[in-house]
Parts: structure tokens; C-alpha cells; sequence
């Protein structure tokens, strides 16, 4: 499974989607659940001179379903 977050300098959330779904629905339901919860984090570290950031988060499930 594959996220994309894009978070401003302030720290509010711009845009966020799933690219790539895991193909379990319970799963995907509760990404996208996360996704619509958060709408800010903290700001950028001072000094940072970007206006925004783009996170590409990759979940590793066949690690998660080793570990048990």
C-alpha cells in the first residue's frame, strides 16, 4: 500500500490519497480513515524554506504479517 501526503509550511494537510491500495478492504478503509482524521501537524522547522512538502508513505504488509 502506497500514501501520498502534501503538508504546507504551517503544517495543515493540502491533499492526501491512496495510490496504490493493499487489497484487503478493512485495511484500506482504515488508511483512509486516518487520512480524513488529520488535517494538521506541526510546522515546518524554522529555517525550512519550502512552501510544502510531499510524503510518499509505503506500508510493507508482508513484513507486518511475519512479525505476526
Amino acid at each position: 500500500m502506497k500514501v501520498k501526503v502534501v503538508i504546507a509550511r504551517d503544517g495543515a494537510v493540502i491533499s492526501d490519497a491512496i495510490i496504490t491500495r493493499s487489497g484487503i478492504p478493512s485495511l484500506d478503509k482504515s488508511v483512509d480513515n486516518a487520512l480524513r482524521r488529520v488535517q494538521q501537524l506541526p510546522p515546518f522547522p524554522e529555517g525550512a524554506k519550502q512552501t510544502q512538502r510531499t510524503f510518499i508513505i509505503n506500508f510493507n504488509l508482508k513484513a507486518k504479517r511475519l512479525l505476526g
